[in-house]
This record gives C-alpha cells, structure tokens and sequence, in this order.
C-alpha cells in the first residue's frame, strides 16, 4: 500500500487539472475568517498552494503566510507559481515540525483535514502554534458527504480519510481550548472555526 506523501506526490502534476476549486466559495470562506493587513497565517497542507494569492491579498505585504506539506512534489508547484516575498513554504509534517508555539493569528485546514490519522491529536498539537485568540478554521469548499465519498473512491492511500461530523470536531476543539465561533456544514461547503480561549499560563 502507498503512504499519503507516495500518493501525494504521484498526482501532484496533474492535481491543479483534476482538482478544481470554486473561487467564490474560498473567497467567501476565507471572509469568515476576517483576516487583517498583517496577520500571520500557517496555511496546513497547502498542496499546490490553492489558498497562497487569496491569504497573500489579505494579509498584504505585512503579512507573514507561511505554508507547509508532506509533499515536496506538491510544493514545488506551488512555489512555481507563487513568488510572494512574505511566503516561506515547508517541507514536512505540521505535527513533528519546529514552528513557533503561540505564534500565529490564524491556522487554516483546507481541503485536508481528513488525512490526519489521529484527529485529536493533529488539533491539539496544531493549538499550540496559534496566539491567544487566534482562529482555527477546518474548511471545505464541498460537502462532508462529497468529500467523504470522494476519498473513498480515489486511492487506498486515503479512502479511509474521512471528515468527521461537526459536533465530533467542536468537541476536539473544546478539548483543546478552543471555542466554535462559526459552523456551516451544507450541500455547498464545510467550515467550522474556533479561537483560541485566553487561560492564564497556557499557550
């Protein structure tokens, strides 16, 4: 069996061509967010970098994005086609790596939350990178159910990556310190967000 970076990077030449992304909807996403001039944002398996020129507008040249992946395939096709001074890409798993607890003003899973293996897990150590009331935004621009059977039919690298049903998610976020703010679960997308609660002597 092929592990998820082997799948990843198998399909990433051909991924812009196969995946196609609504615009309107990210756009209408990301506003959920209402991400400032400035803000610094850790977009988590980036991919080919889909969301990269819509967080690049958003946070302006203030703004630090940076955007990690498992797959280096990936990457270097998203930093083929973006070239923004003020977005450093990463080669590795969010959950092992290095970044700076406490750090960021946002932390956005798009389109890839379901590959984590230990869900929990992935949200809690994901937490820790955000700022004191900082969001957390798990999104999808296409139904649960959509991405579900979309996985199930694609690879036996990911069949079994599943979206979680949202009150399964608010309850990791609470288990993490973080508070459902937004929630859309719909034919259209799906999108739950969360700050992070202020504690004292907690990241």
């Amino acid at each position: 069996m092929i592990t998820q970076r082997e799948f990843f990077d198998s399909m990433a030449e051909k991924w812009d061509i196969i995946c196609k992304h609504d615009t309107d909807k990210i756009k209408y996403i990301l506003n959920l967010l209402n991400i400032e001039s400035g803000a610094k944002i850790l977009d988590v398996g980036t991919g080919t970098g889909i969301l990269i020129p819509f967080l690049a507008e958003q946070a302006g040249k203030k703004g630090e994005i940076k955007a990690i992946d498992i797959s280096d395939k990936m990457l270097e096709i998203a930093q083929r086609k973006y070239k923004y001074d003020n977005v450093s890409f990463i080669c590795g798993d969010v959950l092992e790596s290095n970044l700076q607890h406490g750090y960021f003003d946002f932390v956005i899973c798009y389109s890839m939350f379901p590959h984590f293996s230990e869900k929990q897990l992935a949200i809690k150590i994901i937490a820790k990178y955000l700022k004191k009331g900082g969001q957390f935004a798990i999104c999808h621009s296409q139904s649960r159910e959509a991405i579900n059977n979309l996985h199930k039919n694609t690879s036996e690298a990911v069949s079994e990556d599943n979206l979680p049903q949202m009150h399964i998610i608010k309850e990791y976020f609470k288990n993490s310190d973080l508070e459902t703010i937004v929630e859309m679960d719909n034919e259209e997308m799906f999108v739950i967000v969360a700050k992070k609660v202020i504690r004292d002597g907690s990241f």
